[in-house]
């Protein structure tokens, strides 16, 4: 490893008989609030020639220990990024819409299961429902293209776009959703879709991990969609909570905050779960978003 380096300045020759004494310079390097301290010395011995000469053997400084201090460097966990399970690309929230509702969404490569379209209206009816199977495009996202065609009593009206995805347990494994308003006439307004990333930045547990009891250390960052709590649980293959817990954050503001808790659990042999963060619309009735990823639990 490079350290530093200082230059020798010009200094004279000392001559001493046929011997030539070349003195070592004296001088610190620095790094940081370490110094290197390079001792002076002279080489006064060497081979004897004919010629009443002396070969010079040069003296390599040596760095004494005690000023030697180098940065401690820790490893920081990786946040797994960029990958939205659900994405609606089309429309942006609170986007205008007049019927019918042209919707664009993604869907991570490698889900196979069901997926679930819904369009809420501001009473919790349900205006549109569709329900199809989607198969592993591995290396490339399934595109959606809806056409929701729908039906309001008043002039508008605040609406929830949401989709779903439920794993081969029947168990929810991604919902994302949109606040849009709709209107009975009138012109479509479009507005910017969310951002790329997703609104749960996992730092640890990642997917596929296997943890031992009696607790699951969970650390990340979260976007809030809403003011309320989120809820953070495991859930078995057959959909019983082995643990929860509730987590509140800072009020909505569009930025990612910083989360560590832990989960209590109690298994007798290797389980696989889903660690789910999730959190409910502050208007209409429901989900707003729900995260999961697969990790097995083990025992103490």
């Amino acid at each position: 490893m490079l350290l530093g380096c200082v230059r020798a300045p010009n200094v004279p020759k000392i001559k001493q008989g046929e011997i030539t004494l070349i003195p070592m310079v004296s001088g610190t390097a620095t790094m940081g609030t370490s110094a290197i301290i390079l001792t002076p010395a002279f080489q006064d011995q060497g081979t004897l020639l004919p010629d009443g000469s002396k070969t010079m053997t040069p003296i390599v400084p040596t760095i004494d220990p005690t000023y030697l201090v180098l940065p401690t460097v820790t490893p920081t966990p990786t946040i797994d990024v960029g990958t939205m399970l659900l994405r609606i690309v089309s429309p942006g929230p609170m986007s205008k819409i007049v019927s019918p509702l042209e919707l664009i969404a993604h869907i991570a490569p490698g889900y196979t299961g069901v997926t679930r379209i819904e369009l809420i209206g501001e009473d919790g009816a349900e205006l549109y429902r569709r329900v199809f199977k989607t198969y592993s495009n591995i290396g490339y996202y399934t595109r959606i293209d809806e056409q929701i065609k729908f039906e309001i009593r008043g002039a508008a009206e605040i609406a929830r776009l949401q989709i779903s995805t439920f794993d081969s347990s029947g168990r929810l494994q991604a919902f994302n959703s949109v606040r849009l308003l709709l209107q009975a006439v009138g012109e479509n307004e479009f507005y910017p879709a969310n951002e790329l990333n997703d609104r749960i930045l996992m730092r640890y547990p990642k997917s596929g991990d296997e943890v031992s009891g009696p607790t699951l250390s969970v650390t990340g960052e979260f976007q809030p969609a809403t003011d309320l709590p989120v809820v953070l649980e495991l859930v078995d293959v057959t959909g019983k909570v082995l643990s929860s817990k509730f987590l509140q954050f800072s009020p909505t503001d569009g930025k990612y905050q910083q989360f560590t808790t832990s989960l209590p659990f109690e298994v007798l042999v290797k389980t696989p779960v889903r660690l789910v963060i999730r959190q409910s619309d502050d208007r209409i009735s429901g989900l707003v978003y729900l995260f999961s990823q697969e990790i097995i639990l083990s025992p103490k």
